[in-house]
């Protein structure tokens, strides 16, 4: 039963898919944006997520404001996601991109291998563009769905990435990857298993990989991150974080104060562009807190 209904999925899926790449880009990313406000709206768990993460992240907001960025943060998700039908057309023209910070890439790639931290933020998938130039090895969740999961990987084949699936084995391919010296690029904003880090005024976990790499090789750790524009143009920052390596503290207080202040960069960068970010995880562990009050 399991299987037909995996099969039934993928078949919707590939209907849509038909259907979206008849439309002009600009229609597209529209029904994307409509798609994920439709999906504000029927799925309660996730919009008592993010309005609650909002309420911790912005207190000083109003609750009229909170919603606002709510919905335009569903919209860039929107667009993000079903963007990635056609992320090899959109990544082919460089009129969709403004690069900030390229010369960062460039100079420290020149040294050797490079550790990449990134966000759900803004257009994320498009930074898989500057695996053209510069190769990467990531990491990526395995959907429930069979189908839909070889879909996915079948269609990042062509690009010139290592995409690992997460396992309990990942940390150890990771680890052989960047002995081999390639770049590895990883999210670390989201909660995860790693260290207790304060991020918004509140604790929380926060993955260490980046950090833990950057520190255990030597590499230089550089923050990306992608913002949509209003004419769906992605502008693509770079940022360098200098690790902190104090030789009077351990090599885990050392990643531990690495990654506090890659999430704290992050904070920052979330707090001038929060329509961009991905609101809808329960980042602070807060859903069922706030749903017993509902």
């Amino acid at each position: 039963m399991k299987k037909l209904i995996y099969k039934l999925q993928y078949g919707i899926f590939r209907a849509f898919r038909g259907f979206l790449l008849m439309l002009p880009e600009k229609a597209r990313f529209s029904v994307g944006e409509k798609v994920a406000v439709l999906g504000y709206w029927l799925i309660k768990s996730r919009r008592i997520t993010t309005l609650a993460n909002l309420e911790l992240a912005f207190p000083e907001k109003s609750e009229k404001e909170r919603k606002r960025i709510a919905v335009q943060s569903y919209k860039t998700m929107g667009k993000a996601f079903l963007g990635t039908i056609w992320l090899e057309e959109y990544m082919k023209n460089d009129d969709n991109f403004r690069i900030h910070g390229m010369e960062i890439v460039e100079r420290e790639c020149l040294k050797g291998p490079v550790v990449f931290a990134t966000m759900h933020f803004g257009n994320m998938e498009s930074m898989l563009k500057f695996s053209e130039k510069y190769p990467f090895v990531t990491v990526a969740k395995k959907q429930r769905n069979p189908y839909l999961n070889k879909y996915i990987s079948e269609n990042r084949k062509h690009l010139n990435i290592t995409l690992l699936e997460k396992s309990k084995k990942t940390s150890r391919e990771l680890f052989e990857y960047a002995e081999e010296g390639k770049n590895i690029a990883l999210f670390s904003d989201h909660r995860d298993k790693g260290t207790t880090v304060e991020f918004f005024g509140a604790e929380t976990v926060s993955p260490t990989g980046a950090a833990t790499l950057a520190l255990r090789y030597d590499r230089p750790l550089i923050l990306g991150y992608c913002t949509f524009n209003r004419d769906n143009t992605t502008s693509v920052h770079f940022k360098k974080i200098d690790v902190i390596n104090d030789k009077d503290k351990s090599f885990k207080e050392n990643v531990h104060l690495t990654t506090q202040k890659l999430i704290s960069i992050m904070e920052d960068i979330i707090t001038c562009y929060p329509e961009q970010w991905m609101w809808l995880h329960d980042r602070w562990k807060l859903y069922k807190v706030v749903s017993k009050k509902k």
